[in-house]
């Protein structure tokens, strides 16, 4: 009778031990660790005034297993520099294909280019608990979720380099005589309101000088006539 009961407990003890290894294996196999790759490169003189991105992990499945830290909105976490943040574990403990969207929410900053892209996270679930991951970006498959960010600091503004003055012309010699330039010629030249001809002028002046000097000699002649007449 004690045979009996003692083999009874101990096949109980071994299917309870059984039991509860395949449900700490299956709850071994139902987690899922996220790994998000950032990478920063700063091209500016000197160091940027920050090197954390913000991101956001969000649900797209009703009742979808979230990271311990979520909230109604989803799970934010921040990466600084470059490197590698390991997201999880997530646990699962049902069969079934739960997605989640994965993006930077960091606010827009003058100086920096932020990668914008958004991944999508399918967590395929089989009824003995094992995992399948699929990631998504602009609907082709990838086989990383990671982003890259830079920062460029504007170049500096040149100085303007002030225009030297040009140089004032030398000094004439005192008592040199200075150059006349030539005048107008031809038709170019000025008109000075006097268009007669001038030896016209000395023709008429000619001929009222004989005219005169007849006169003259013609009241001489006259006089000279009356005297010896008398």
């Amino acid at each position: 009778m004690r045979k009996s009961i003692l083999a009874a407990l101990l096949i109980l003890a071994c299917l309870v031990s059984v039991l509860f290894g395949e449900v700490a294996y299956a709850a071994e196999r139902g987690e899922v660790t996220l790994t998000v790759r950032q990478t920063f490169v700063d091209n500016g003189p000197s160091a940027p005034p920050s090197e954390v991105f913000t991101y956001s992990l969000i649900p797209q499945t009703a009742e979808a297993p979230m990271p311990a830290g979520s909230d109604s909105s989803g799970y934010s976490f921040t990466i600084a520099r470059t490197r590698d943040l390991q997201i999880g574990p997530i646990t699962f403990t049902t069969a079934g294909i739960f997605i989640y969207e994965l993006r930077s929410v960091t606010a827009a900053q003058s100086g920096y280019t932020i990668d914008r892209r958004v991944y999508t996270v399918e967590v395929h679930v089989t009824e003995n608990l094992e995992v399948l991951l699929v990631y998504i970006s602009d609907g082709s498959k990838v086989t990383e979720l990671s982003f890259a960010h830079s920062h460029q600091r504007p170049a500096p503004i040149p100085t303007p380099v002030p225009t030297s003055p040009a140089p004032n012309p030398p000094n004439p010699t005192p008592g040199a005589p200075r150059p006349i330039p030539d005048g107008p010629k031809g038709e170019d030249a000025p008109k000075t309101g006097d268009d007669s001809n001038p030896s016209l002028w000395v023709t008429l002046i000619t001929i009222s000088s004989v005219s005169l000097l007849f006169l003259f000699w013609l009241a001489w002649r006259s006089r000279d006539r009356r005297r010896w007449g008398a």
